[in-house]
């Protein structure tokens, strides 16, 4: 009889003791099984990668006009050419690489000369026009397109094919007139780097594809 009256008061007061603490570990018979609610997974960052350029520079620019040029490489020769097919002289192949990457230039090595504004040899990018200055050709004007480190790709002459060459080479730098750029960066207001919550660029890309307005601008 007495444990008929104290194992119930006993029972009564473990549970107010477990009504007044945040925890209670009961025995796993004394309780009824129930499922764990999920939590949302946390917003993880991907490993950290190369920065994406969002925006084109003047420099990306030109590396995809270099690339579009070097696709070029060993193409015949052939005076009044502008395509793969016929064959390149050296405008003809100025022209139809910028052509390939939308921008338009002039059709000829003289007005290619002019074309954009003036950079000087020290400040040259991938994908400048330049131009040599060669006696005893047609008209006096040679053009070629600047791939970056010191050489540049071009159509020479007649009985040769687009090849790199070097603008250390005494030949060109004697004849070296000017270069021309005619890339233009458009404006950008995106800015990867502004925004501290996104630890790189690939979590500000894919939040981009996901909204339906794209970016704000700041």
């Amino acid at each position: 009889m007495l444990l008929r009256r104290v194992f119930p008061a006993a029972l009564a007061g473990l549970a107010l003791l477990c009504s007044a603490q945040t925890s209670c570990a009961l025995p796993e018979s004394s309780v009824a099984q129930s499922p764990v609610p999920e939590l949302p997974a946390p917003r993880l960052a991907p490993a950290k990668g190369p920065a994406v350029n969002l925006c084109p520079t003047v420099m990306s620019l030109g590396e995809n006009v270099s690339g579009i040029a070097r696709e070029q490489l060993g193409v015949r020769y052939r005076r009044g050419g502008s395509s793969p097919r016929s064959g390149f002289d050296c405008s003809g192949f100025v022209y139809w690489v910028f052509a390939r990457h939308g921008v338009r230039v002039p059709r000829d090595s003289v007005r290619q000369s002019s074309a954009g504004h003036k950079v000087e040899k020290k400040d040259l990018l991938p994908g400048d026009i330049l131009v040599f200055r060669i006696p005893r050709t047609p008209n006096g004007r040679h053009t070629a397109i600047y791939i970056g480190k010191g050489r540049f790709i071009h159509s020479p002459t007649s009985g040769s094919r687009v090849r790199v060459e070097s603008l250390s080479d005494s030949y060109w730098r004697k004849h070296y007139y000017t270069a021309r750029r005619v890339l233009k960066a458009p404006p950008c207001e995106l800015d990867i780097y502004s925004d501290p919550n996104y630890v790189n660029s690939q979590l500000l890309t894919g939040d981009i594809s996901a909204s339906p307005e794209g970016p704000t601008s700041r």
